[in-house]
């Protein structure tokens, strides 16, 4: 199910982490600090938990499709996995060539800590097989890290479920193959919630971020069956009780998004055109808008240090020049790079 109305969730949390990246990167927003401190903070702390939102979603549409029925039949575990490869590695690339001119061109007129040095080969060869993150190597852009534990999750999730059909019986059943296969799912998202995801050790490898993702296969096939409430309502019960445990935000969000997921899979309300506005635009090209909105806001963050170094309105002013701007340029980023 690819709706409008998880366009509308992806363009939402899009427009969130946009405004967390300006709110946390700075240097704007350390001078706007002064006049709207509270609208800074609350982006700051709460702006990144919109991740678990497309960590989610990222899950649910993962789920559809390697729940299908044989769907190893029809292709191998590595074509899936290429195909993923393909559809996130040319604006991927793309946005890294980006990052490293605007860093250039930020460092020029500003020094920060936001602004990565030229890479070594090494460094671009990692990132050129999302493992960036895994192998130690600094992210050339914010949006980056994303891109390759999307990448990770789904590749892990495909090998196992793959292994699973592999080393069965032939003569099971699909329902009993994949029931195993849910099961495993289940217990990768279970270590994730009650062990990796209290670490933050962990968090440059997708054991931290499975909890979210394995919520979102779990919600996909959840919503397929006949016991759909019954599951929902178990589900439900193992992630309230790891919140009593140690509350965590992120995972209370990626829970409700799970749940929003899986009540709305062929509900009626779902199909309304109150989802068909520009929120569903942005969310279709919110993997645009994530690739790009980072390298463009450093160089407004560098002009503006150069103009308006000390006035606090003006730089506010500056921020919401550097949000338009980057939704300005991941329209042609999108339809030129993206799409094809």
């Amino acid at each position: 199910m690819r709706s409008a109305f998880i366009d509308n969730l992806k363009g939402v949390s899009c427009i969130l982490i946009m405004l967390h990246h300006l709110a946390f990167y700075g240097p704007m927003s350390d001078v706007a600090m002064a006049v709207i401190p509270g609208v800074i903070d609350f982006f700051f702390v709460y702006g990144r938990m919109a991740v678990a939102v497309f960590l989610v979603i990222g899950g649910f549409l993962t789920g559809q499709k390697l729940f299908e029925q044989n769907v190893f039949a029809h292709k191998s575990v590595f074509q899936l996995i290429w195909h993923k490869y393909q559809r996130l590695v040319i604006p991927y690339l793309a946005a890294i060539i980006l990052a490293i001119i605007c860093s250039f061109i930020a460092s020029q007129w500003m020094q920060h800590a936001s602004i990565s040095a030229m890479p070594e080969p090494e460094q671009l060869i990692s990132h050129l097989f999302f493992l960036q993150n895994l192998l130690g190597y600094e992210s050339l852009s914010a949006g980056l890290w994303y891109v390759a534990m999307d990448f990770q999750l789904f590749a892990v999730t495909a090998l196992a479920l793959f292994l699973i059909d592999t080393i069965l019986p032939t003569h099971w059943s699909y329902q009993r193959t994949q029931l195993i296969g849910v099961l495993i799912v289940t217990l990768i998202t279970l270590a994730s919630l009650f062990i990796f995801n209290l670490d933050d050790s962990y968090d440059t490898t997708f054991l931290y971020f499975y909890v979210a993702y394995g919520l979102g296969i779990l919600a996909a096939r959840i919503a397929q069956t006949q016991s759909k409430m019954f599951l929902l309502f178990l589900l439900s019960d193992f992630l309230l009780f790891a919140l009593y445990l140690d509350f965590r935000g992120r995972v209370l969000i990626a829970g409700v998004t799970a749940a929003v997921l899986c009540l709305s899979y062929q509900s009626w309300w779902v199909n309304s055109k109150i989802w068909m506005n520009p929120l569903a635009k942005l969310g279709r090209m919110s993997y645009s808008i994530f690739l790009v909105h980072f390298p463009i806001s450093l160089v407004v963050s560098s002009i503006w240090v150069q103009l308006y170094p000390e006035n606090p309105w003006l730089n506010v002013v500056g921020m919401v020049t550097a949000a338009l701007l980057s939704l300005l340029v991941a329209i042609p980023f999108y339809q030129f790079i993206e799409k094809r």
